[in-house]
């Protein structure tokens, strides 16, 4: 079984060290900010971008992505299904828990500010971790209704069965394009929290409380 998360914004770690410089990595940088890039950007001075440069999986001092979101789940995860885990990321798409990525400020919330926010229309050259896996795994994702379109983007071409937790009154409100994708099966989570409750969904599967 394949499990992918959505990203957090409290993490570990500092801001990304290059060349002696602090690195912020937004979705939208000010032209003032010298030291603020997209993730795409060109490194200054470089025939290569910073997306280029942490995939080359260099610089040992930033973290495994499981280790650099703060909520404890994405440890306890990992614990369980190791490389078997993925984060989807606002900021790099969907990344292995043993890939180390630095960290940054982009997420999806309509509630960020707006250097910050990565819009849906948004084009960013992704990773994709996932599309190397066996395509006999299933592949259930917890996360909210903003990062779905992103998942559903990076994951439509697998032949893989898809479970999505979900927890609005209309999923396909405004995401028309699960309705007649097969390979995507919508599960229901009740309950009262509306902030960050795909932690507790998560957290219930792992204790074997929810059926798939």
């Amino acid at each position: 079984m394949i499990i992918v998360i959505s990203c957090s914004g409290s993490k570990n770690g500092e801001n990304l060290i290059y060349k002696n410089n602090e690195i912020t990595f937004v979705s939208s940088p000010n032209e003032e900010s010298k030291n603020h890039f997209n993730p795409d950007n060109q490194i200054p001075n470089e025939n290569r971008t910073w997306r280029e440069y942490v995939n080359s999986q260099e610089n040992n001092n930033i973290l495994e992505s499981y280790k650099l979101y703060k909520n404890k789940i994405y440890s306890e995860l990992y614990e369980k299904y190791k490389s078997n885990l993925f984060i989807l990321s606002a900021g790099w798409g969907i990344i292995n828990s043993e890939f180390k990525v630095p960290k940054y400020d982009i997420t999806f919330s309509k509630r960020a500010e707006k250097n910050s926010k990565r819009k849906k229309t948004d084009f960013y050259k992704d990773f994709n971790h996932i599309e190397k896996i066996n395509h006999n795994e299933k592949i259930v994702f917890f996360g909210g209704a903003d990062y779905l379109k992103l998942f559903y983007n990076l994951t439509k071409d697998l032949s893989n069965e898809k479970i999505i937790f979900y927890n609005k009154k209309n999923i396909y409100s405004g995401l028309p394009f699960l309705k007649n994708e097969s390979s995507f099966k919508l599960i229901k989570y009740e309950t009262k929290t509306r902030t960050n409750w795909h932690y507790g969904c998560a957290k219930d599967f792992l204790e074997n409380k929810l059926v798939i």
